[in-house]
Order: structure tokens, then sequence, then C-alpha cells
């Protein structure tokens, strides 16, 4: 294993190179003097030792093919990953980001600060203000600056992200936080909290038995914190506990998305339910707390029913948490807007569960480098093409399995959840 330099505005760094692509781990983007202030851009001219992997750091990697140079001009993708807002890295062994660079895409993965220091507010933060957000804004930014001498190109970047991910690339592509950092993007399975961080703030602050002001939270014992952020988390255990909101797709900015779901997301949540019978009555029951408009339960569990029978509780979870996010912003976006369902191998009644599209896109195990969702989204990266037509004005879509066989046009897939929720 033979160590690879860079040189570029940030400095000298130094990963390692395995004869088919480089790695640069754990880059770090910016400066965090206390764990709820603001971030602010990392020093520039520093050596940076990037030949280990340091997941505990908020930080970013970087894998580009064995002879990249900086008049390669490759095609980028930045992956912004998932985990409720509490858990994931930019260190990740199973994002795949051999696949891509193999394939000549330099791959991006960023972290960013989790759980309360990424998604606690204050009253000195503007409404739209995360912490989690403004961490990747700036990580997008030093990418801007620093990757043309990886082999990048600046001015090609496609963001992509999925679930809580996918909310964050989402809210980057609102037009008070897009500054031009990537042309494209694509959100797989965003999911948004039900209630925004105003309306749990009180909930929050019992939970940790302290004012919830900066320098109380920055003086505070790491592990005090963490045990109230649990007892926090167990009062709103079928929701995401915090995330940015509230999603507002007539604020995106007029940037290309391509917005996706799975068929099945939180099929399983719902199986012992639904498996016993009584998923539709724990529909009437759970849908009162979980955005169902009172008075739509019996329409939309019949609704369900047509869909798929024997999931309807599972059905809920999925589209409370996941597929009316995907139907708003496909139905509200000022740019233009592509949307994709996928299935199993057997169709519409197959498994494919939340987060289940993963290994397609990272290509791994049984799935291959340029195959499925893969080779897709290396396609999207370089052309910047879906390759099938927009969702309006006819509101088409796309559903295929996740290695992209047997694809069909459809119509409105989620016009069925359209005014079941509350927006």
């Amino acid at each position: 294993m033979a160590t690879a330099e860079v040189t570029c505005p940030a400095g000298t760094v130094i990963g390692i190179d395995d004869g088919a692509v480089r790695h640069f781990h754990s880059i770090e983007y910016s400066r965090i003097t206390a764990p709820f202030d603001d971030a602010t851009p990392a020093e520039t001219g520093m050596l940076i030792d990037a030949t280990v992997a340091r997941p505990e750091k908020t930080a970013l990697s970087i894998t580009t093919p064995s002879g990249a140079t900086d008049a390669d001009d490759l095609p980028v993708m930045v992956w912004i990953h998932g985990g409720r807002f509490e858990e994931g890295s930019h260190a990740d062994p199973n994002t795949g980001a051999e696949a891509f660079a193999a394939q000549g895409v330099v791959q991006v993965r960023l972290g960013y600060r989790t759980t309360l220091a990424g998604l606690v507010q204050f009253p000195d933060d503007e409404p739209s203000h995360f912490r989690a957000a403004h961490d990747c804004q700036l990580a997008l930014e030093w990418v801007q600056r620093n990757i043309e001498a990886f082999g990048g190109d600046p001015t090609n970047i496609t963001l992509v992200g999925q679930s809580a991910g996918a909310a964050l690339v989402l809210w980057l592509a609102r037009r008070d936080h897009y500054r031009g950092g990537f042309r494209r993007a694509v959100a797989m399975s965003p999911a948004f909290p039900r209630k925004v961080y105003r309306l749990r703030r009180s909930s929050l602050r019992a939970s940790l038995s302290m004012p919830l002001t900066r320098g109380t939270l920055n003086d505070a014992d790491p592990e005090r914190l963490e045990r109230g952020y649990r007892r926090f988390r167990t009062r709103h255990i079928t929701d995401l506990a915090l995330g940015p909101g509230p999603l507002e797709p007539a604020e995106l900015a007029d940037v290309d998305l391509v917005v996706t779901s799975t068929h099945d997301e939180f099929y399983r949540t719902g199986a012992p339910a639904d498996s016993a019978g009584i998923g539709p009555a724990w529909v009437r029951v759970a849908g009162r707390f979980m955005d169902l408009l009172p008075g739509r339960a019996g329409a939309y569990i019949e609704a369900c029913r047509e869909i798929d029978p024997e999931h309807v509780l599972g059905r809920l979870f999925s589209d409370s948490l996941v597929r009316r996010f995907v139907d708003r912003v496909c139905e509200d976006a000022p740019g233009r807007v592509w949307q994709a369902e996928f299935v199993s191998h057997e169709g519409a009644a197959g498994s494919v569960p939340h987060s289940g599209d993963l290994p397609s896109l990272f290509a791994q195990a049984p799935h291959a480098a340029g195959e499925g969702l893969n080779g897709w989204m290396v396609r999207y990266c370089t052309d910047g093409e879906p390759g099938w037509p927009t969702y309006s004005p006819g509101r088409v879509a796309l559903r295929t399995d996740v290695n992209c066989a047997r694809p069909q046009l459809v119509e409105d897939p989620l016009g069925y959840l359209r005014g079941a929720f509350k927006r």
C-alpha cells in the first residue's frame, strides 16, 4: 500500500493508494471550538494526514481513481449518510466508494454533527439554521475549493443522500441555503420529523433537566446529555426525534432533483400487527399521532388495502415517515423533478425495505459495480440525465427493482396519500 499526496488550497493531503483507487480519510473541513457552536472553515495550507479513518471526527473522506490528476475534470458524487440524525459516519465502509472511483467518479462522503449538537436550535439561530446542515454546507464549500486537485470537476457535483441524509440534501437545496455547491441532487427516501424543534423544545428541556442555552449545553457533561437524549428519544419513538423542518418544497432552489422511495419502506415496523390482522385497527389509533388527518382513516385504509392488503399499518409508517415528503417535493418544487419507486424482483408486492436500495447503489455483494443503481448513479453523475420523463406535467414516475430491471412508467403512484396527511 503506497501513500498518495495531493496539494490543494487546504494544504498537502496525504492519503493511501492501493493501486486501483486512492483514499483520503477523515479530512477535517471545519473548525469546531465547542460542541454547540457553529463551525468555521478549516485553516488552509496545512499538512493533513488522511491515511487513517477517524469516524468520530466531523470530517469528509475522498476516494478517487488511482491516477486522477487536476486536469481530469471527473464527475463528483457527494454522499450524505442517513441514520435518524443519530448515527452514521463519513467513514462507513459500506458506502462503496471504490465502485464509483473505479468507474471514473470521484466520491466524497460527508460527516456532520448529529443528535443534540447538530439539531438543537437556540434563540439567536435563524429559523432554518441547523448545525448539521451548516456543517454540510461548509463541507460543500471545502469541496468546491479543493476537489479539482483530486481530479474532480467542481462544476459537475451531484449531491446524494438517503433518509436523514436525503432530508439534509433537500435542506441544502433551499433557496436560503443553496450557494451553487452542487449542480443536481438525489434524495432517496427523505425522512423529516413530524414536529418541528420549537414544538419539542419543552419535551427536550424536561428530558435533559437543564436550560436549553448554548452555554449550558456546551458546559454540560456529555454522558448526562446522552442519558437525557435517550429519555427524549423514547418519547418520540415512532418518529425522528430531531431534524430540520418543516419541509417547504416551494422554498427549494431551481435545481434538478431526483426523489425516490422504496415500495416497502417500514413494512417491518407494522408487520406484527399486520400479521395478526389488526393493522387497520392500529391505523385508526396510530394515525392520530402520525399526522393522518381526522376523518381520513377509512378512505386511507381502503386505498392501502388496494395496494397491499397484508401491510396496511406498515404502509402508514412508510407514508408518514417518508413517502408523503416524496410526494410533496414532486408536487411543489419549482425546478425539474423526477420520481422513482423501488420494488422487488417479484414486483410491487415484494419487499424492498428502508435502505434496501443501498446495497445496489454501492455495489455490495451480490450487486456489481456498474450495474443496477450503481451504474445508474454513475451515468447520472456524468451527464445529468435520469433516463425517464420528469414528474410534471403528467405525474409520471419510474417503478423498477433495485437492479433497474423491468422498468415501467406509472402515473401518480403516491396520489392515494395526497390530502391524507397534515402538511
